[in-house]
C-alpha cells in the first residue's frame, strides 16, 4: 500500500519532467500545447530540422535580415533583442544592433509563449494555439585582461532570441542543421567528383553520396 500511495506521489513529478523535453511538433499540438503557460521555462527543444538545443549550449549569431544588400549602422535584429525578455508585445522590445554577426552565445534558458490568435473570433483563448520557442543567452565568459575582453563585457551581454524557429530560418541564428538547398547540393556533388578523380574519394564513397544528393537536385 505504502508502495503504490508512493508511486501515485511521483506520478505528476515525472509528467512535469517530461514536460521539460519538447519538440517542433510537440509545440504544434494544440491539446498537448494546452497544458503550457506562457513563459513556462523547459530543459531542451528539438528544432523542425531536428537540431537539439539545451541549457549550456552555444550558438552563433548570424546576419540580420534586410532588404539592402549593405547595412546601414542602424540596422538591427528582427529575432533577437536586448536583454532577457519574456513580453510579447514589439513595443517592449530593444533589438540588436546588426554588429552583433558571428558572436558566439551561451544558452541559460528557454521558455514557451503561445502564438497570438489572428483570426476573427469573439473572445479568443490563446492556450488554444501553437506554442513558439524563445532562448535567453549570454555572452561566453571572457578574459577580463584586454581590450576585447573588456569591450565584451561593456557589450550587450544578455539577450533574447524570441522565436528560434524564426531565427534558425531566417540566418539570424546559424542553422547547422539545415537541409541542403539545390544549390549547395550541386556544389558539394562537383566537388566530391573532384576528390574522387583526385583520389582522395572512393568510387564507392561518390556513390553514396550521389544517391543522397541527386533527391535534392531533382527536387
Amino acid at each position: 500500500m505504502k508502495k503504490l500511495l508512493l508511486i501515485l506521489l511521483c506520478l505528476p513529478l515525472f509528467s512535469f519532467a517530461q514536460k521539460k523535453n519538447l519538440t517542433y511538433n510537440q509545440t504544434n499540438d494544440i491539446q498537448f500545447a494546452k497544458q503550457y503557460k506562457n513563459n513556462t521555462v523547459i530543459d531542451s527543444y528539438t528544432t523542425k530540422d531536428g537540431l537539439t538545443i539545451s541549457v549550456g549550449d552555444t550558438l552563433t549569431i548570424g546576419n540580420a535580415v534586410i532588404e539592402r544588400k549593405k547595412y546601414m549602422f542602424n540596422d538591427f535584429f528582427s529575432h533577437i533583442v536586448i536583454g532577457q525578455t519574456k513580453g510579447t508585445a514589439n513595443k517592449e522590445f530593444t533589438h540588436l544592433p546588426h554588429n552583433y554577426s558571428g558572436s558566439k552565445v551561451i544558452v541559460k534558458s528557454l521558455f514557451v509563449t503561445h502564438e497570438k490568435f489572428t483570426g476573427y473570433k469573439l473572445w479568443p483563448n490563446r492556450k488554444e494555439m501553437p506554442l513558439y520557442v524563445s532562448v535567453f543567452v549570454k555572452n561566453p565568459k571572457v578574459e577580463l585582461n584586454s581590450v576585447k575582453g573588456l569591450s565584451k563585457i561593456l557589450s550587450h551581454s544578455r539577450k533574447t532570441i524570441l522565436d528560434i524557429e524564426k531565427a534558425l530560418s531566417s540566418g539570424e541564428i546559424i542553422n547547422y542543421n539545415a537541409p541542403l538547398s539545390k544549390e549547395d547540393a550541386i556544389k558539394k556533388l562537383k566537388e566530391s567528383k573532384d576528390l574522387m578523380e583526385l583520389d582522395l574519394l572512393s568510387k564507392e564513397e561518390y556513390k553514396k553520396l550521389k544517391e543522397k544528393l541527386i533527391p535534392i537536385i531533382l527536387d
